[in-house]
């Protein structure tokens, strides 16, 4: 049972399909035999949120941060008593996020590691992690400090290999995930080739995608990785 008072908010609709794919995994990861048992989830999402990695590459580009710090305000207003962000990219903004706000902030770089530390125990050798995510994501670097933190090589993929990420990405905001189904398992080959043990999903695009890639290279899920740490959260006394 989650315990009473325990209320998630999910600041979304970046993008509203990587939203609905975490809602589901919320539902599908937690352990739970009538309605009252799942999580209680409050989402807010907003689409037309400025593009996040377009504002870490282009320093005349929108910021997204205003929109994010006043989409957070509303739900810890609305009784929310910690906030998830779907979101790979928008984790750039994390502490300015959290500087607003009274309640705690999930980071999703944080659930990705404690997953490759779950593969670990579970005896997979996974030294060197390759990181698929937006460029946005890799040049802001919290991936990076965070898995060098949690002692795990971080390989980032050439401007090639990022430019065929780029065309997936698009592929799946597009709503057609069809045609990025031969470039993700082209990138995936290649990362795999240049030694890495494991993939990240790091956009929260990637993901849906999770079943083109399953035969390639054991991956973390970065969605699946923030659902888990939201149910724990939620289960905490």
């Amino acid at each position: 049972m989650v315990p009473a008072g325990k209320l998630i908010g999910v600041l979304g609709g970046m993008g509203p399909a990587a939203t609905a794919d975490f809602m589901g995994q919320v539902i599908a990861n937690t352990s739970a035999r009538v309605d009252q048992e799942h999580i209680p989830l409050l989402i807010f999402s907003d689409p037309v949120i400025p593009d996040r990695s377009t504002s870490i590459l282009d320093a005349g580009a929108p910021s997204p941060l205003p929109k994010l710090q006043d989409h957070a305000l509303k739900l810890q207003k609305a009784g929310a008593t910690a906030l998830v962000i779907p979101c790979n990219t928008a984790h750039h903004f994390h502490s300015d996020i959290a500087s607003v706000l009274a309640i705690p902030v999930l980071h999703i770089a944080d659930a990705v590691c404690e997953d490759l530390c779950r593969l670990r125990r579970e005896g997979q050798d996974v030294k060197t992690v390759a990181l698929m995510a937006t460029a946005g994501t890799i040049t802001s670097g919290f991936y990076l400090q965070r898995l060098q933190q949690a002692g795990f090589e971080c390989l980032i993929p050439n401007m090639e290999e990022q430019a065929l990420i780029n065309d997936v990405i698009r592929f799946v905001k597009g709503g057609d995930p069809s045609p990025a189904v031969g470039p993700v398992r082209e990138v995936v080959q290649r990362l795999r080739a240049r030694g890495a043990d494991a993939v990240i999903l790091g956009c929260t695009e990637l993901p849906l995608l999770r079943d083109a890639i399953s035969d390639i290279l054991s991956y973390v899920d970065s969605t699946r990785a923030l659902a888990q740490a939201c149910i724990r959260y939620a289960r905490e006394a």
